[in-house]
């Protein structure tokens, strides 16, 4: 997955003054001697043919700065110095969360944002970006025309392209006899639903990668089924029309849509919550009501978890497992007849996911244990691990009767 490098920056400069070449060091929180960047390609116009500095005024320590090669080559991606972006301003943040829509736009505005990526031999994408840091842009030794930014961009969006591709690893096309091979009979083992699982994985944490980078303005202009591979889909397509060969279509004009929440997601919500089902197996229920609690037990814990967390503290992990457990067994559990012959081995493969989650859940709930802030709920994580544990062992029984079937 991509690196994110902002807080740990302490200091920086990025030299663009040699045509197709970046070269560039950067200081890290925790590391003596700069990392070193010689890329291929190009910044956008406001960077290129010009060598740019740049220094964040409250450095701070980043568990993703220590895995960073000392020597990135590779590609450039997008390098600008003046990427605009929305930011909420820090005294209206939290009256613009909670007021209408329109008080919410009141409270954000427009900053320009240093935006540095770049693709490495050593750790893939690595990408720099705030709206925090000083910047100096020194005198341009070559100016960049319009129709050689453009190229560059293009350029870009085939690199991520083949990064996504390089996460994807999709199969390779099925010929004809594969299709003798299908009308024999699905497979429907235990393995080979791993293994569209995991392809089923690897095509989320992709499609996420691409999101994050191009939000939802990338859903509007192609960028996302570009860099995706879903050629099908460029141009707004639903992939029955036929797609112009030039691949270019991602420079159309954005859609005239815009992406709103479903209005029921609240009452989804709640039915979720208010679910008491005859159908429910007691796995999927028990894992729900254990997920339930872990939403109202420890509510200010989870408020105080958020101030500080990078997303993997203990009790993050902890919380994320768990619901991944209440979320699949639903799923796979939820239906009726589900365990006949026609669902056994995606079960299976559900189940096995499941358990190794419980035991990525338990984990984390030891760290909570040894944890001084934690001291004063060694009651409650008692019940939340013996849950876990009557969770686990009702699986491993589940996965040894369909075995038996």
């Amino acid at each position: 997955m991509a690196l994110r490098l902002d807080t740990a920056v302490i200091r920086g400069e990025i030299d663009n003054t040699t045509h197709g070449n970046v070269r560039g060091k950067i200081w890290l929180v925790g590391r003596e001697e700069p990392v070193l960047l010689d890329l291929r390609g190009d910044a956008w116009r406001d960077v290129a043919g010009s060598k740019i500095t740049f220094t964040n005024p409250m450095p701070e320590a980043q568990a993703a700065a220590a895995t960073l090669h000392p020597k990135q080559k590779g590609y450039v991606g997008d390098i600008s110095a003046s990427q605009k972006v929305k930011v909420l301003t820090e005294d209206d943040a939290l009256e613009g969360l909670l007021d209408e829509d329109d008080e919410t736009e009141a409270a954000s505005e427009w900053r320009n944002s240093l935006y540095l990526e770049w693709f490495s031999e050593e750790n893939g994408r690595v990408f720099i970006e705030s709206t925090d840091f000083e910047i100096s842009v020194a005198e341009w030794l070559w100016e960049m025309d319009v129709a050689t930014e453009e190229a560059q961009k293009l350029t870009n969006l085939h690199t991520m392209r083949g990064w996504l591709a390089g996460i994807i690893r999709r199969p390779e096309p099925k010929n004809d006899d594969d299709d003798e091979l299908f009308d024999e009979g699905f497979d429907d083992s235990e393995e080979s639903w791993e293994a569209s699982l995991k392809q089923s994985d690897r095509l989320t944490d992709a499609h996420m990668e691409a999101l994050e980078k191009y939000g939802v303005d990338g859903l509007d202009d192609d960028r996302v089924s570009f860099v995706m591979g879903w050629d099908h889909m460029l141009g707004g397509g639903d992939g029955e029309a036929e797609v112009a060969d030039d691949g270019e279509a991602w420079k159309g004009e954005p859609a005239d849509t815009e992406f709103t929440p479903e209005d029921d997601d609240d009452d989804d919500l709640g039915e979720f919550i208010d679910s008491d089902s005859p159908d429910c197996h007691p796995l999927q229920k028990r894992a729900h009501d254990l997920v339930i609690r872990l939403m109202t037990d420890i509510d200010e814990e989870r408020e105080e978890n958020a101030e500080a967390s990078d997303g993997d503290t203990p009790l993050d992990r902890f919380i994320r497992n768990t619901m991944n457990i209440s979320g699949k067994l639903a799923g796979a559990l939820g239906t009726r007849g589900f365990g006949g012959s026609r669902n056994q081995g995606y079960i299976l493969a559900i189940l096995r996911r499941c358990l190794n989650w419980a035991n990525e859940a338990l984990s984390a709930l030891n760290e909570l244990v040894e944890s001084p802030a934690w001291q004063d709920r060694l009651d409650l994580l008692a019940e939340f691990r013996a849950e876990l544990f009557a969770l686990r062992d009702g699986m491993t029984d589940l996965r040894r009767e369909l075995r038996g079937k």
